[in-house]
């Protein structure tokens, strides 16, 4: 499975699927659902006998369309098969759902705030994106993080999209914010950001200090040698007199 060759069609999702009177959700269409593997890693997923996901997944109907779940939740799901299988230099797991088969038994989830740590640790901490995660979607990462897991974080969408702003960068160039390069939303598809560990010593602190006076040291000294900063930060300026 190449995402590339995928597009994004959420409507012809919905349409593959039905929720039914008892609380079910039914694959009107064979589906396929994608989340990476280390996700297991990360108590992000359970997979054996009963096989629970947490909510950031693809969804896929005529291995031509795809969708996006944000939902801040574990979710039990009934695959009718499933495998590991590389995607780009990534392990995926892949759970297949046959027509007519039940997706999931109940979308009663249960509200577990722990979860939303994991998730931000894993991709705004960590920057382990998975591929159909764009910039969008990272801004809109934690929306349901109230709703779902009773957690107190991205209500303010401000907070969240300065974070995500900090660890998108320029795919040429990893020291340049991705905002300043970014034209339009044509842009997201045709030259989509990279991102980097919101901890990153190399590419997140801006000004040699920052990168020579916190952990790591011999990154961080590295990392101001190859880059030097190019303008004198405050914190620089006070010290400095």
């Amino acid at each position: 499975m190449d995402p590339k060759h995928l597009v994004r069609d959420p409507e012809r999702v919905r349409n593959a699927l039905v929720e039914t009177p008892d609380g079910k959700l039914v694959a009107r269409d064979t589906v396929r659902i994608y989340i990476p593997a280390r996700f297991a890693e990360r108590g992000l997923a359970e997979v054996g006998i009963e096989t629970f996901i947490y909510g950031v997944y693809a969804i896929t109907v005529e291995d031509s369309y795809y969708g996006v779940s944000l939902v801040n939740a574990m979710i039990r799901i009934e695959p009718t098969s499933m495998m590991k299988m590389l995607i780009g230099e990534d392990e995926y797991y892949e759970f297949e759902f046959e027509k007519g088969a039940v997706i999931t038994p109940s979308l009663n989830l249960v509200k577990n705030d722990a979860l939303v740590y994991r998730i931000f640790n894993e991709m705004l901490a960590g920057a382990h994106v998975p591929w159909y995660i764009g910039y969008n979607e990272m801004a809109c990462l934690l929306d349901s993080a109230k709703y779902h897991a009773g957690a107190n974080v991205g209500r303010n969408h401000d907070i969240t999209e300065l974070l995500v702003s900090i660890v998108s960068r320029n795919p040429h160039d990893r020291h340049e914010f991705y905002r300043t390069v970014v034209k339009g939303q044509h842009d997201l598809l045709a030259n989509p950001p990279v991102f980097i560990p919101l901890r990153s010593i190399e590419f997140a602190a801006t000004s040699a200090l920052n990168k020579v006076a916190g952990s790591y040291f011999s990154r961080g000294v590295v990392s101001a040698l190859v880059s030097p900063s190019t303008r004198v930060e405050r914190l620089n300026d006070i010290l400095a007199r």
